[in-house]
């Protein structure tokens, strides 16, 4: 009978099954783990993202403050400067409606039935002359008010207009015109102008007979066919009916000094009244409605250069009235001659008007 063989050694399935059981232990436990760190990285994300969108809703309702802070102040900027300007706009038409009020006044006080004729047409004549200067008054404040720049706070826009005053200017002194029209001031020189005709016909060899008469036509194209002028206007000559040369001044549109331009030191209108002599030149103005700003600026520069000076209001279509230079055409002797003498004006005993001194000024 055979023995039984001895065991060779112990059996390992209960350390299989525990080593089996603590890997499963450590599996769960790692799965446990393992979602709970899955919770805690998305619960720190979510509070992190609520702290960003606090601090982007604070830094947005403060911006939204500080707009709001400023735009406050430019409303409040913009009441004071509207409310500076209404009352300076006010003050202006108050000026008007007191000159409106003056005038219908004066118009008031026209008599409606004078006892002589002689009364009559004295007081008439009169009273147009008050009724003109507050008109001619009034239409300066106007203009003045039409072209006047918007004021700074505390600034008006009263400015002192005076009338013509008539009188005599400095004995022996020869005027230099200005013509104000357009927004604009131009020189006019009639002088230079006179002797750039007298050079071009010398140049033209166009000369008058023994009777100081000239060739009409080739008067007319030696003048207006060389352009004669200056850089502010061009001459333009005539024969009328009578056998006389008479030129017209036509304004270069492009040219001339503004308000602002002729402020400016260094401006044509300084350079030019500057090269003058107060003692030897006055200056003259011919002021167009739209043109009261410009001739205030340029009289104002006028005065402080203590030049004599005169201006009067122009309301035809041309600039200037045509001028005489002394030039007649061939035919005048003639046409003198064939003209009918005057009948002679009867005496009526009364000492004749005086007569208006020559040159005169305001």
């Amino acid at each position: 009978m055979k023995r039984k063989k001895k065991d060779s050694g112990g059996s390992l399935d209960s350390l299989l099954d525990t080593i089996t059981t603590v890997v499963g232990i450590l599996i769960i436990l790692l799965i446990v783990v393992q979602l709970g760190a899955d919770s805690a990285v998305k619960r720190i994300v979510e509070e992190k993202k609520e702290e960003d969108s606090k601090e982007l809703m604070e830094l947005a309702m403060k911006q939204f403050a500080e707009q709001r802070k400023a735009l406050i102040k430019e409303k409040e900027d913009i009441q004071l400067k509207q409310a500076s300007q209404n009352k300076d706009q006010q003050k202006l038409i108050m000026e008007i409606a007191q000159l409106e009020k003056k005038l219908a006044e004066k118009k008031k006080e026209m008599p409606l039935a004078p006892p002589k004729l002689q009364n009559l047409r004295e007081q008439k004549n009169k009273l147009q002359k008050d009724v003109q200067s507050m008109e001619v008054k009034f239409k300066k404040v106007k203009g003045l008010l039409a072209t006047a720049p918007t004021p700074a706070a505390g600034q008006t826009l009263s400015k002192e207009v005076s009338l013509p005053d008539p009188k005599p200017a400095i004995a022996g002194s020869t005027p230099y015109r200005f013509l104000c029209r357009n927004g604009k001031i131009f020189p006019l020189d009639d002088v230079g102008l006179k002797e750039s005709v007298s050079n071009t016909l010398k140049k033209a060899g166009v000369v008058p007979n023994k009777d100081k008469e000239y060739d009409a036509k080739k008067f007319l194209a030696a003048i207006n066919g060389n352009k004669v002028g200056n850089p502010f206007f061009s001459i333009v000559a005539r024969e009328d009916k009578d056998k006389v040369i008479r030129f017209t001044m036509e304004r270069k549109d492009k040219s001339g000094e503004s308000e602002s331009q002729v402020s400016k030191s260094g401006s044509l209108y300084t350079k030019i009244i500057t090269d003058l002599n107060p003692r030897k030149n006055y200056l003259l103005y011919e002021v167009f409605p739209d043109s009261f700003g410009v001739y205030m600026a340029a009289r104002d520069l006028a005065n402080q250069a203590k030049f004599p000076a005169g201006w009067k209001p122009a309301h035809r279509g041309n600039d200037w009235w045509s001028y005489d230079w002394g030039y007649r055409t061939l035919g005048r002797k003639e046409y003198l001659a064939s003209r009918p003498k005057p009948p002679s004006k009867p005496s009526t005993g009364k000492p004749a008007p005086p007569r208006r001194p020559a040159n005169v000024l305001d």
